[in-house]
């Protein structure tokens, strides 16, 4: 049989084949259509994960954005109870001022008196705080004092207290003693000793005159220290004759030198402080210290004490 010879053509098939292979392997991945290594799935711990945003490490750092700001759970709830408070105090000074306005119609005083009266509310407290400061009427002063008694907070007993010391009605200061005698004299007497340190002697006096009406006989010893009190009187270079600085001096003083004002040290008795000593102890000794220390020292000591014993 004969054989006929293969085409040329043919013949060069498998070498064409092999450099079309090779060809392909140099082709970029994008042209043969494949998925680029950089965006294929990454091998594990091959690629670095990516980092949280500033929203994720804050609530990591458990923080909660609120009104603009990144704040604790903690911050947020003391924000909206504080929000929660002054509203309610807002809203009491609004309620005051309707009742007050009440007080005035002869058909709807005396409802709105008792109302003012039963107030129990301690957010209630700044609002009659500031409307007795403001308060002409002494039977209207007379309701938000009472008002007040029936707050059981220590603001509430706060402002009593400085009703009873720094009121401009003498009628208001006592009924605020009164009321605070009632409900526990005994702390308002402490909270009341601290004004015998001051400078002002008119708040010295007043502050006396509030213990005298407790009846606390722990103030006596505080009270026979302020009995006579010593300041500064400032005289000469232009200032007015008989003029004082608000500096309490326990101790010290003298003259300044030169020729302007001249500060000098005197003493000063306190009448309302000497008035409160004798309605506390049934004594009376004047301004004479050393009696009251030393009848104050008697006082204390047990009966059954006897110094000649060791």
């Amino acid at each position: 049989m004969r054989v006929h010879p293969m085409p040329p053509l043919l013949s060069r098939l498998p070498r064409i084949a092999a450099a079309l292979v090779a060809l392909m392997t140099l082709v970029p991945a994008a042209v043969r259509g494949d998925e680029p290594a950089s965006l294929a799935e990454p091998s594990e711990g091959s690629a670095a994960e990516k980092p949280p945003s500033p929203q994720e490490l804050m609530s990591a750092r458990g923080l909660v954005r609120y009104r603009s700001m990144w704040r604790t759970v903690q911050e947020i709830e003391l924000i909206e109870r504080a929000d929660r408070v002054n509203l309610a105090q807002k809203e009491w000074v609004i309620r005051l001022e309707r009742l007050r306005k009440r007080l005035d119609d002869p058909k709807q005083a005396e409802t709105a008196a008792e109302e003012i009266r039963e107030i129990a509310d301690p957010f209630a407290v700044p609002a009659l705080a500031a409307a007795l400061g403001k308060e002409r009427m002494p039977r209207v002063r007379a309701c938000y004092v009472e008002a007040l008694t029936h707050i059981r907070s220590g603001e509430a007993v706060s402002t009593l207290i400085s009703v009873a010391v720094d009121h401009a009605d003498p009628e208001t200061r006592i009924l605020a003693v009164e009321h605070l005698r009632e409900s526990g004299p005994e702390m308002a007497a402490q909270a009341i000793v601290a004004a015998l340190g001051g400078a002002d002697n008119d708040r010295i006096n007043r502050a006396a005159e509030a213990l005298g009406g407790l009846g606390s006989t722990a103030a006596i010893a505080p009270l026979i220290g302020a009995l006579q009190t010593e300041h500064i009187l400032v005289v000469g270079g232009g200032a007015a004759e008989g003029s004082t600085t608000a500096t309490f001096t326990p101790s010290g003083g003298g003259l300044s030198m030169g020729s302007g004002p001249k500060r000098q040290k005197t003493r000063v008795q306190n009448q309302r402080v000497l008035e409160a000593l004798v309605r506390l102890t049934g004594e009376n000794f004047e301004w004479n210290i050393s009696a009251w220390q030393a009848w104050l020292a008697h006082r204390q000591t047990p009966p059954e004490f006897d110094p000649r014993r060791g």
